[in-house]
């Protein structure tokens, strides 16, 4: 997980950025007071299935957590970056996401409700390899910072 917040244009977002850097995920418009799962923070490595937050209608206001758009909808992007350069620049490499949206939907993972809550999660987890090394490599920098 790269980037949780608002901005203007997006309202509440996400951006997340694969292990290799190559590719930047984005998710925006979500929902107003309540935009992400539960202890979702920036750092946390997510996978494929995992709830990460939930449709809205919010942005294009300079004032935070605004409804302005009158449908409720996700926008989602993928941005390839082969350069550090690349990110908000003229070069900027963005993917048409349809055929990617309609495969993704063929393949999704069910989610149920958390009781009474506003939480929904993962009906079947999943192993990640690629989540566990990053993981791993995470305590072992929080093991030498506290050395």
């Amino acid at each position: 997980m790269e980037a949780l917040g608002w901005n203007q244009y997006g309202g509440w977002r996400i951006g997340i950025r694969s292990f290799d850097g190559k590719r930047y995920y984005y998710y925006a418009h979500l929902r107003q007071n309540y935009p992400y799962a539960e202890g979702l923070k920036e750092g946390d490595a997510v996978t494929a299935g995992d709830v990460i937050g939930y449709m809205g209608h919010t942005g294009y206001s300079t004032k935070e957590n605004v409804n302005n758009i009158e449908t409720v909808h996700l926008h989602w992007g993928l941005q390839l970056i082969f350069d550090e350069s690349q990110k908000e620049s003229d070069n900027e490499i963005w993917i048409d996401c349809y055929e990617l949206s309609k495969f993704l939907y063929r393949n999704r993972s069910k989610a149920v409700k958390v009781g009474d809550s506003r939480e929904w999660k993962r009906e079947v987890q999943m192993r990640d390899p690629a989540v566990e090394d990053y993981q791993k490599d995470d305590c072992k920098k929080d093991s030498a910072m506290i050395q």
